[in-house]
Formats: C-alpha cells, sequence, structure tokens
C-alpha cells in the first residue's frame, strides 16, 4: 500500500476554482431543484442505507466526540463506559493486506439487499447490550455493534446483534475478534453495504464478506481509521493521525488521508487528492449515489464516489458558510439530500443557535436557510430520502424541520418517555418514514426507532 502522507498530497490537494453561474441562473436552479426533490430518493449508504452527518457515532467516546466534536452521532455526554479500560486484544497473525480469495470469487455488483448469514441464527442477542453503532442496508436489514459485560473475561467485549424486521426483533450475530476503542486499538463501529460485506472500525479496521461469519482484521493503512461509509461498488474510510487515548481515540486527529476499496476486496489505496494536514472527526465523510463529500476542518472535498481523484471546493462566488471560512472555529455537520443538493449545518462559536445552510450544487455555491432553534448542540443531521425533512439529533433530544418560503423551521420529536440523558450521538433516516437514534450515553441499552418519518421515536432494547 502506498502511503499518501507526502509531498505529493500538496500538489494534489489544490483548490480547485469554480466557475460562478451567470446572473440570476442560481435562483431559476433552486426552484427547479425543489420541484423535483419529492420524485428523487437519496442514498448515502447501500440501498436504503441509513444517511448520516454524524461527527462521531461512538456514543459512548469522550470529550473529544462530543460536540461539538463535529457535531456527530457519537458525541457522547457521560458515558458509562468511559471510564472502563478494555484490556489489550489478544495477539494475532496479520493477515495479507490483499484478500486472499480467488479472483473468480469477486462479483460485478454487490447483491441487493438480502439477509446476513448471521441472521440465521436463532440466539439471543448478548444481555446488557449497549448499542454505539447501527447500519442498515434495506428497509428491513440491518445490524448493531456495541459493547456488553455479559460472559466476558475482559472489563468489556464486543457485541453485535442482527435485525431482518428494522429493530422488531434481534438475533445475535458473530462479532469481530476486537476490543471496545481504546487508543490504537478495538472498534467502535459498523456498516453494511449489502447482506454480505460490511466493516467494523474504529479506530482499527475488520472486513467481512461473508455476512458476519467471519471477520478478517485489515494491517497496514498507517492511522486510526475514524470514519467509513459505503455505496454503490465502493467503501471509503478517513485514517487519521491521532493522539487520543483510551475511548478518546479520535481525538487531535491534525492529518489524515481517504483510502478506498471495491466492496469485495480489502485492498485499500488512497483516494488522489483527499489527504493533508487538516482536522478530522467522525462523521465528516458522506456519500450517495452520485457525490463524495468530506469535511475537514473548514474544508470540503467532493469526488464521485465511483472512483478517481477528489478535489478541494472553494465556493464560486456569494455566501460562504461561517464553518467554511477557515479559522479555529468549530467544524459543520454535513448531511447530503438527492442529486447535488447539500445541507451544512454550522455551530455558533459562542454556544448559542447555529445556522443551517443549503447548495444545490454540490457546495459550489450557498444559500442560508435559517437558523437551527433547538437546544443544542447538535450532534448529529440527516436527510429522509424523497420529503427532504431534515432530522437533527442534540443533547437534548429529537428535532425535524420542514422548509416555508425557504426557510427551515425546526420541532421536538415526540418520544416514548422523556429523551435519555445526554441526548443523542446519532441519527439517521434510512427510508422516508423509517429512521434510527443512538443515544448518547450506551448505559441506556437501547436504541430508538421511527415509524413516521421522525417525528416520534420508540425506544428498543436490544434484546
Amino acid at each position: 500500500m502506498s502511503d499518501p502522507f507526502d509531498p505529493v498530497e500538496d500538489w494534489l490537494g489544490t483548490d480547485v476554482e469554480l466557475m460562478p453561474p451567470a446572473p440570476g441562473r442560481f435562483d431559476v436552479v433552486h426552484r427547479r431543484a425543489r420541484r423535483r426533490k419529492a420524485a428523487v430518493a437519496t442514498m448515502t449508504v447501500a440501498g436504503a442505507a441509513v444517511l448520516i452527518a454524524a461527527a462521531v457515532t461512538v456514543p459512548q467516546l469522550a470529550s473529544s466526540l462530543l460536540p461539538n466534536h463535529g457535531g456527530g452521532p457519537d458525541k457522547v455526554g457521560n458515558s458509562s463506559s468511559s471510564s472502563r479500560r478494555p484490556s489489550p486484544s489478544p495477539t494475532s497473525h496479520p493477515s495479507p493486506h490483499r484478500s486472499t480469495r480467488p479472483a473468480g470469487s469477486h462479483s460485478s455488483a454487490p447483491a441487493a439487499g438480502g439477509k446476513l448469514s448471521i441472521l440465521n441464527s436463532s440466539a439471543a442477542p448478548a444481555a446488557r447490550f449497549e448499542p454505539t453503532s447501527i447500519t442498515f442496508v434495506n428497509s428491513s436489514v440491518g445490524a448493531v455493534l456495541g459493547q456488553t459485560t455479559a460472559g466476558c473475561q475482559a472489563v468489556l467485549c464486543t457485541t453485535v446483534a442482527g435485525t431482518s424486521d428494522y429493530g422488531r426483533t434481534w438475533t445475535k450475530v458473530d462479532a469481530p475478534p476486537a476490543v471496545p476503542p481504546s487508543g490504537r486499538i478495538g472498534v467502535s463501529q459498523v456498516r453494511f453495504l449489502d447482506g454480505n460485506n460490511g466493516w467494523a472500525y474504529g479506530p482499527e479496521l475488520y472486513a467481512t464478506h461473508n455476512g458476519g461469519a467471519t471477520w478478517t482484521k485489515i494491517p497496514g493503512l498507517n492511522g486510526r481509521v475514524t470514519d467509513l461509509a459505503t455505496v454503490g461498488d465502493r467503501a471509503y474510510a478517513v485514517v487519521a493521525r491521532c493522539s487520543g487515548s483510551g475511548s478518546d481515540f479520535a481525538a487531535e486527529c491534525g492529518r489524515f488521508a481517504l483510502y478506498s476499496t471495491l466492496y469485495n476486496d480489502d485492498d485499500w489505496q488512497p483516494v488522489a487528492g483527499a489527504s493533508g494536514r487538516l482536522p478530522v472527526r467522525p462523521g465528516g465523510l458522506q456519500l450517495t449515489g452520485q457525490y463524495g463529500y468530506l469535511l475537514a476542518g473548514s474544508t470540503l472535498f467532493v469526488g464521485s464516489p465511483s472512483g478517481g481523484a477528489w478535489q478541494k471546493v472553494t465556493p464560486a462566488s456569494g455566501l460562504v458558510p461561517a464553518c467554511l471560512r477557515g479559522g479555529s472555529g468549530p467544524s459543520g455537520l454535513l448531511a447530503p439530500g438527492a442529486n447535488s443538493d447539500l445541507y451544512l449545518l454550522c455551530p455558533s462559536a459562542s454556544g448559542g443557535h447555529g445556522v443551517l445552510y443549503t447548495s444545490i450544487d454540490a457546495g459550489q455555491t450557498w444559500l442560508k436557510s435559517g437558523p437551527f432553534t433547538g437546544p443544542g448542540p447538535v450532534t448529529s443531521l440527516a436527510v429522509a430520502p424523497t420529503s427532504g425533512t431534515l432530522v437533527a439529533a442534540t443533547g437534548k433530544g429529537i428535532f425535524y424541520s420542514d422548509e416555508s418560503a425557504g426557510q427551515r423551521s425546526w420541532h421536538r420529536a415526540g418520544s416514548s418517555g422523556s429523551a435519555p440523558a445526554g441526548g443523542f450521538s446519532f441519527v439517521g433516516m434510512t427510508t422516508t418514514m423509517l429512521g434510527v437514534a443512538v443515544p448518547a450515553n450506551a448505559s441506556v441499552r437501547e436504541i430508538f426507532i421511527t415509524r413516521d418519518g421522525g417525528l416520534n421515536w420508540v425506544a428498543k432494547a436490544i434484546s
């Protein structure tokens, strides 16, 4: 594997100046985009996968992952596990970086949906399941990764469960042979592209190509995997140089590189143009079927998710969102919509309400869509496919928005019982109606599910 941390990165990372639109053209395109939006579904992970704009999806991580660590889903409040120190993972022989499967075993395209192979199990999930990450490949099949003290020789053990009915029932799934995150070791997140191909990561990286029946550790990435997303026939991962310790593994990351691989291979290679000495936080990587986005500090990178180089994007003209102007302010939260639509919520440096910005041309030009009026800080932002409804998770609860005269108004979502202490670290919408949220404090031992487009949420234990 080549190392992207070299002088070439400066040349590859040169800003691309985009041509400004003709006078008045932006408004015309904006109106057309709004008319067609209702007819187009957005895909940010495989199939009907969850749309995410999270600063972190490890609800149990410490302060650097809390808002505003980037506003991710995992900004955790005070997690019960934050004081637990996972024991070192057992010594194992590293597997080859490139997949050892025969060349003929690579299919031309990912399987559509289907059951994870481990869902054939009827065993119940581990007791005392504390969820930290969740992923869905369609409106039925998904997996959740977390940690447990049940039947565990260490202080904490990694555990996985799967569902075939969007969280109504769960079964035990084989977990990767890794401890919960601790500095350079362990995993905290999970992503599946389809019923066979999935990844557990943060900070290490494990892959499965048989639905979770077996997992292979991926060596040689020369850093900590802080973010991973997948769509189409590729997976992308952000690998960063970080100095955080314990469960705060993604803290103080000042240098990064974006890697990619085919969905059924383990040959991860750096993506040209997407590396540099910039701070990154989990949740800054977002993919749709047409565009890939990566927000590193105040710099936005854009590329094709099907392969090729990525570029820095400098707004062509007009308004520049506050969190894209440089400086040391808090990083924003991205949420891609239909076609080239992109939402960016910039937190307030003073601790007040953040401001929502909208782009219809993949970040070249922006419009202000009004303030976020719910109590902050915002930890995660998602878009419901087709409807375009925005859903935000905060340290106080979940909020959804509708649009009137170009401005967004925000409303508190209903919930079965009161919001968990510390609020939520992650929220994602799989379809227009179905979505999931993860509490910031994993010791709550629940996820929350919506079946009415984000208006109301019901708590569900993994059992």
